[in-house]
């Protein structure tokens, strides 16, 4: 495991400065992005597109980003990306271009798939046609699940050089096997958005002393039940029930040798019964807590019916489009610590698939899009945040910032810097997760006791892998 953290204290006085900026001078902002998530759940619901935005003009082709050696010549490669257009085409064209002028020769063929990505992509798996590199969820899982199952490339074979651009607790993420299948894309940093309508003015309670760790939250949502009628606006992660379970629970959730699942133990049952009880005092929407689709819930946020909703920063830039109302009466606060005392792990990646016909091809525009010039770039469009420490010495980071959806970016080198994967490697990792995710359903909604549903899951999952 490695070392525990707690959440940077310069982002809770940031996100207060910006909370209180927001009810008075909102400042204007780029058009919504469907780009940043929380470091929970990423987005995977349809949502009304947002206007597309207005990119400065394309960076010149520099060759030092040449950095991946024996490109094949020629190579024709697809190049798949999860809920960035229309907002962000711009951006994506020009950087295709400048890679193009990079790596002469080489012809880029570009999608974006949205609330359907991962039925695409799995049928474009089954299909065998599935594009040669691939935008992956980290938040989600997506990486060690497709890895797991051998349809990733194992990247630890790029130049040392190369390596050594990203921070080390974001390379090492999602391991499978010993082995890194991911080129560490944006990152985002996870926040609590706040209707001050229900939070405050309704439930009486004060923004700024939202809970600071996770067993905070059922007092906060019993009162603003009891005070207001309204109900917690929560979603697990559907996708990664044990690295939830790992943050949140501190639990062990397999032995050390990897061949015993051990997640019915006493810091699991507490994880679970924690949302149980939340259900049964109705204090949680029930529809929303296990939905595949994050998007329901940043909806429902949106519309001003929910008192508050974790995300990433860069999501308020939907809030405002939707409901400048909400975006002029809202504020913002740190998402609650688990018990392991992690902050969390990273948000996206992007993959080469393992049997492309132009590996090195596929691997330069991978790590293209994840250099620190790329990063910096996207990351002046939208409040995401780049992998590399290196990235963070461009002026665009210390310039003092006005917007809310803004109050990260001063702070975000010492939060990613902390980022880690805490979570073992999961043998038949997707396998399991499905056996957790209907234990989990049949003790929130079935009166399963939570040490039983956990339990018979266990025996399940060890059936697996046995």
């Amino acid at each position: 495991m490695h070392t525990k953290r707690t959440l940077a204290l310069a982002l809770m006085a940031v996100l207060a400065i910006g909370a209180c900026n927001a009810a008075t001078t909102p400042s204007a902002s780029a058009p919504a992005s469907q780009a940043a998530a929380s470091t929970a759940p990423s987005a995977e619901a349809s949502a009304s597109a947002p206007a597309e935005s207005v990119a400065p003009s394309p960076l010149a082709v520099d060759p030092a980003e040449a950095v991946i050696p024996n490109v094949e010549p020629n190579a024709e490669i697809g190049f798949w990306t999860f809920f960035l257009s229309p907002t962000f085409d711009q951006y994506i064209k020009d950087t295709i271009a400048r890679f193009e002028g990079t790596y002469p020769g080489v012809k880029v063929n570009w999608e974006d798939h949205q609330a359907t990505f991962q039925d695409d992509l799995k049928a474009a798996f089954a299909a065998g046609n599935a594009p040669d590199v691939i935008n992956l969820s980290v938040s989600e899982g997506w990486v060690s699940d497709y890895a797991s199952k051998d349809l990733l490339l194992p990247l630890d074979t790029v130049p040392d050089q190369v390596r050594e651009i990203y921070y080390p607790g974001l390379w090492e993420e999602q391991l499978v096997g010993g082995k890194n299948f991911q080129f560490p894309w944006y990152q985002g940093i996870a926040a609590e958005l706040i209707n001050k309508k229900i939070y405050e003015e309704g439930a009486g309670l004060v923004a700024a002393d939202f809970p600071k760790t996770i067993d905070g939250l059922p007092a906060i949502c019993q009162t603003i039940l009891d005070k207001t009628g309204k109900v917690c606006d929560i979603r697990l992660t559907v996708n990664d029930l044990l690295a939830q379970m790992t943050y949140e629970g501190d639990v062990n959730v397999i032995n050390e040798a990897g061949d015993t699942f051990t997640f019915d133990s006493a810091e699991g049952v507490a994880w679970l019964q924690m949302y149980v009880d939340m259900v049964k005092a109705g204090t949680v929407d029930s529809s929303i807590i296990t939905t595949a689709d994050d998007r329901v819930g940043l909806l429902t946020f949106s519309s001003g019916n929910a008192p508050f909703y974790q995300t990433g920063l860069g999501l308020i830039r939907d809030v405002k489009a939707n409901n400048p109302e909400l975006y002029n009466n809202m504020a913002v606060a740190p998402s609650p610590v688990g018990k392991s005392g992690v902050t969390g792990k990273g948000l996206m990646a992007i993959s080469v698939k393992a049997d492309t016909q132009f590996p090195n091809a596929s691997i330069a525009l991978a790590q293209f899009f994840t250099n620190p010039r790329a990063m910096v770039d996207f990351a002046k469009l939208v409040p995401v945040y780049p992998s590399s420490p290196s990235a963070y010495e461009d002026p665009f980071f210390s310039t003092p910032t006005t917007a809310i959806e803004d109050s990260g970016r001063n702070v975000a080198k010492d939060i990613v810097a902390t980022y880690a994967d805490i979570v073992p490697t999961v043998p038949k990792k997707a396998d399991v997760n499905q056996i957790v995710l209907k234990a989990v359903e049949s003790a929130l909604f079935n009166d399963v006791p939570a040490q039983q549903a956990l339990t018979d899951a266990v025996t399940a999952a060890n059936a697996l892998i046995k």
